[in-house]
């Protein structure tokens, strides 16, 4: 992380307290929500596209700009609006119209993890945000409202744990651990890099789920492929599932990993060589 990041912020520990508030009561409401780069997980996009009822495509290309990263992986950029302040296009005077899907760095706000072990974070006190109720004593006998000093009588604290689980952050946490571990896979960390054609695969099964749908019913699928029959209903249904089923597919196809297994036994054994193959040449 760039050094100079770091140092206009402070660090905490999973154990350190802050304190923060933010509601429509603030004179500064809404105004972190604007000309902001915030990267989405498959399961940020997941709610957000539910909360639009939206298709996944159709949520992708209105609401999102594709990056690609060194290692070839698809990044998914929250697109603002090209109004003055580059607004977020889901923020409204009243605030987010889909908070209760909003992503996960909105959620984390203002704290975030210094690494993806999640041992320590930093929190950036800004003078311009009354959420922070350090700040706003200091500004009580100037222009506070009293809209803006009731909740600062409360002095509430956090500690990590705590503000996670005010935030409703555990499932995402859950949903984004099977990403982090294909992001972050040995594969990468030996120099590996995807091409086009699997940059594509993975785009295609954790973020436009609609298509990855489409790919597994509408194709000979699941006559190739031995899946479970009670899972094969549940991605029917369920876009979690079906998810989860995307990151078993990506793990397969990238990383040759046995979490597919083929009808035909010939092709099997011919995978289970092409396994062992690459798994001596990584090492």
């Amino acid at each position: 992380m760039n050094e100079e990041y770091t140092e206009k912020h402070r660090r905490l520990s999973l154990e350190e307290k802050f304190k923060f508030s933010c509601h429509k009561g603030l004179s500064c409401f809404n105004t972190c929500c604007a000309d902001i780069n915030i990267f989405l997980t498959p399961y940020d996009v997941l709610r957000m596209r539910r909360s639009t009822g939206l298709s996944s495509g159709e949520f992708l290309k209105r609401y999102t700009i594709p990056l690609l990263g060194e290692e070839g992986l698809p990044l998914v950029v929250l697109k603002m609006m090209e109004d003055e302040n580059k607004s977020c296009p889901f923020v409204t005077q009243d605030g987010c119209r889909i908070y209760q899907d909003r992503p996960w760095s909105c959620r984390m706000y203002p704290v975030f993890p210094v690494s993806s072990k999640e041992e320590e974070f930093l929190i950036e006190e800004k003078p311009s945000c009354l959420g922070f109720m350090e700040h706003f004593h200091g500004a009580l006998s100037d222009s506070a409202t009293i809209h803006e000093v009731l909740p600062f009588r409360e002095e509430k604290q956090w500690t990590i744990d705590e503000w996670k689980k005010d935030q409703g952050i555990d499932i995402y946490d859950k949903m984004n651990e099977s990403y982090k571990e294909i992001t972050l896979h040995d594969y990468f960390r030996k120099g590996n890099k995807l091409d086009s054609g699997k940059t594509r695969l993975l785009y295609t099964a954790c973020y436009d789920l609609n298509e990855f749908r489409r790919f597994l019913f509408e194709t000979r699928f699941f006559d190739i492929y031995d899946v479970e029959k009670e899972v094969i209903e549940k991605i029917k249904e369920d876009e979690e599932e079906l998810l989860s089923f995307g990151y078993r597919w990506v793990r397969f196809n990238l990383f040759w990993e046995d979490t597919l297994k083929p009808k035909d036994k010939a092709l099997d054994k011919l995978l289970q060589a092409k396994r062992q193959e690459y798994l001596k040449e990584s090492m």
